[in-house]
């Protein structure tokens, strides 16, 4: 019996342990990098539908402002023009904007503030031709805007100036340009692609001439 068992071999404790080692170290290997592609593919999921939301909503703002129509007997088309909103009469009010005889509607793009610089652009629509009645329509256009802490104004207006007739740009909320006067409005768009996690900005821009402007 004796003689047998000195014959017998198998793994020692020493092979043991290295067999685990490695193993471990595998896996530790194989995990991380599948943590590491589908932490990427994530990112690229989520930043590649950010996009899409932002260009669409820049699109849907400069189609609106360049369309502003102004409704009788208002002679103007805008109503207020500010760094992070902007009001005026719109026809962009049913599904499909192809009802000829629907009137114009106060309408506004505006940027609230969610905190810490982040915040929703919303569409809202006054249909009783007043903001704050309790019956005006909203829509999201897009979340994640961070032009606040971009500083970054989301409009901006170039005007006509009533003593010289040459051209200005608002500037804040000190130099506010008046509706009337409105030449062109510049939207700039700032976007956090990578919402909660590590900030990842897109920025997004387009000049509206508006085509049914009345200078006074």
């Amino acid at each position: 019996m004796s003689r047998r068992r000195a014959h017998q071999k198998g793994m020692t404790l020493v092979e043991l342990l290295v067999a685990m080692t490695v193993t471990v170290l595998l896996s530790t290997l194989i995990i991380g990098s599948w943590i590491t592609l589908t932490n990427a593919y994530s990112f690229n999921a989520r930043s590649s539908k950010q996009r899409d939301v932002a260009n669409l909503a820049i699109a849907r703002m400069a189609r609106e402002i360049r369309d502003a129509q102004k409704p009788a007997p208002i002679v103007n088309a805008f109503a207020q023009a500010y760094q992070y909103e902007v009001r005026f009469y719109s026809t962009f009010n049913e599904a499909g904007a192809d009802n000829p005889s629907q009137p114009p509607r106060l309408t506004r793009f505006v940027l609230v503030d969610g905190g810490n610089g982040i915040g929703t652009i919303y569409r809202d629509e006054a249909v009783d031709g007043v903001f704050g009645n309790g019956d005006d329509v909203r829509t999201t256009l897009v979340k994640d805007v961070v032009n606040r802490r971009q500083s970054t104004d989301l409009f901006t207006y170039s005007a006509i100036s009533d003593t010289t007739g040459t051209m200005y740009q608002s500037l804040g909320v000190t130099t506010l340009v008046p509706p009337a006067k409105i030449q062109t409005v510049r939207i700039v768009l700032f976007v956090d692609l990578n919402p909660g996690r590590s900030p990842s900005y897109m920025d997004i821009s387009t000049t509206v001439e508006p085509r049914n402007m009345r200078h006074l």
